[in-house]
């Protein structure tokens, strides 16, 4: 069950690896909560010029999730290759891998399969990655996440192939199903996937099978289990470091791991988008072919949904609520922290409603962020201090619900008494700001300037430490308009101490 859970956690993040050719179409059994999911429309928005291609998924009136592609450079993750061990190393208990690519990839050993042959009654499994791999022994292995800045990509042994309702895991023999769904429903596609399971391998059954019959779940198998049979014969044919599998590019890949039946419409501003997605759809789902529009309005489709406000929005440090409270969103090295503010809302009874309504509307507004975001990694959220426990399990509830919309795997932690949510988000990106910002070349990311009253005990330092080594009857200083005022003082008072 661990190597079904580490997939789970996988296949379930915002980025999925893919497949060049795609499945059959499938049936869906309408339910009535399929129903009611429908209440709020949902839109694909997709836009793109000779740059990027951007796409963005809006829930009513709100967009909620965003997806940048740049022309010429595409992601790794999900990307198969056979690699070559460059290096061991023990003390870190993980190996650099030489994948073809620009750098070497980094694997732990937390993601190395070990072969069956090293698995006996007289011990348990290695633990240590040097009795495992080797320097130059071959390896295949699969892009988790893409490089960082100085840092290669992120690898595992774990392979994984993806369909739209099925991940086929070719090296484990477990059945996982999407924890985002029910009980009952859950119970009856661990039932199907018992009865069609592969004889090789195991399968994780997604979100997305929900209400599917077993009919279609059995061709999306077939073709999982195929295209598993071309890769194999594949890998017998290549030495050295290769790529193996490319996985799809990301119009393809959205349309297959975010696309519902729940969806009102996809509009698009490119012919050739359209083109694709019709081409997309027709194999895995021909029906939605008619949901497919292209945009011939004046203004900019981003602006004629808001989506290019919702971006500027996004890479900004403080969000505002509707209440009148709002959110401070800052990120580090090792976390995100989202703190929650009353701001000037003030409410109309007392003081415990005032902060219970700020955190309920806070709470869902957070897992919008998240998933604008694309926040990944650990997560600290400093709701409001609450004093009775049924409004704390009202923020949590609150929360929680909100976050079974997310496609990402995550992980939280109750709310404590002091307030704090702790949780992870399994993403494969830098997300939004690590992707489309870069540090500031004036505070080196700090986020912070010196004020003009630090500024002007600094200057007047340096002046004085000028006149006594340059003896001059002047001296010209350029500086910051507001600080000059302060060095000068009110009338040149200053100038003439």
């Amino acid at each position: 069950m661990i190597i079904v859970d580490r997939l789970l956690q996988y296949t379930n993040s915002k980025v999925r690896s893919g497949q060049e050719e795609i499945f059959g179409y499938f049936h869906r059994v309408v339910k009535e909560t399929d129903l009611n999911r429908r209440i709020m429309s949902k839109k694909m928005i997709i836009s793109a010029d000779e740059h990027e291609v951007r796409i963005a998924v809006l829930e009513g009136d709100s967009v909620v999730e965003l997806y940048f592609g740049r022309r010429g450079k595409q992601s790794l993750v999900g990307n198969i290759y056979s690699g070559r061990v460059q290096n061991v190393l023990p003390g870190l208990n993980a190996a650099f891998i030489d994948i073809g690519e620009e750098k070497n990839a980094f694997l732990y050993m937390d993601e190395v399969f070990v072969p069956p042959e090293l698995m006996d009654d007289s011990g348990p499994v290695p633990q240590q990655i040097h009795k495992v791999l080797k320097p130059g022994q071959t390896v295949i292995v699969q892009v988790i996440k893409d490089p960082i800045k100085s840092k290669g990509p992120r690898l595992t042994t774990f392979i994984s192939i993806p369909g739209r309702f099925l991940v086929l895991m070719p090296y484990s023999s477990g059945i996982g199903v999407s924890r985002k769904l029910d009980n009952k429903e859950r119970e009856r596609l661990r039932e199907i996937a018992h009865k069609i399971r592969p004889r090789e391998g195991g399968i994780i059954v997604r979100t997305a099978a929900k209400g599917v019959d077993d009919s279609t779940l059995k061709r999306d198998l077939k073709y999982l289990t195929g295209l598993w049979s071309k890769i194999k014969r594949k890998i017998g044919k290549v030495r050295g470091p290769e790529k193996i599998f490319q996985e799809l590019d990301l119009l393809s890949r959205v349309l297959r791991d975010t696309y519902s039946d729940d969806f009102e419409t996809i509009i698009t501003d490119s012919k050739d988008i359209k083109n694709k997605a019709v081409n997309f759809l027709r194999k895995v789902d021909p029906v939605a072919i008619r949901k497919v529009e292209i945009y011939r309005g004046e203004d900019p489709l981003f602006e004629k949904y808001n989506v290019d406000q919702a971006i500027e929005l996004a890479l900004k440090r403080r969000v505002d609520l509707q209440s009148g409270g709002y959110l401070i969103i800052d990120h580090t090295e090792a976390l995100t922290a989202i703190d929650v503010n009353t701001g000037r809302f003030v409410g109309r009874r007392n003081l415990e409603d005032t902060i219970l309504r700020t955190n309920l509307e806070a709470a869902e507004e957070i897992v919008r962020q998240i998933r604008l975001r694309d926040i990944g990694g650990m997560i600290i959220i400093d709701f409001i201090d609450m004093e009775r426990p049924e409004n704390r399990d009202k923020v949590m509830v609150t929360f929680t619900e909100n976050l079974k919309k997310d496609q990402t795997k995550t992980q939280v932690v109750e709310l404590s008494r002091l307030g704090l949510i702790e949780m992870t988000s399994k993403n494969v990106s830098e997300g939004i700001v690590g992707t489309r910002c870069k540090k500031c070349p004036c505070c080196g990311g700090f986020g912070h300037v010196l004020s003009e009253g630090t500024m002007l005990l600094r200057v007047e330092r340096e002046i004085k430490k000028i006149a006594r080594s340059r003896p001059h009857e002047a001296f010209l200083f350029r500086m910051n308009s507001a600080v000059a005022a302060r060095v000068i003082g009110p009338g040149g008072s200053n100038l003439r101490r």
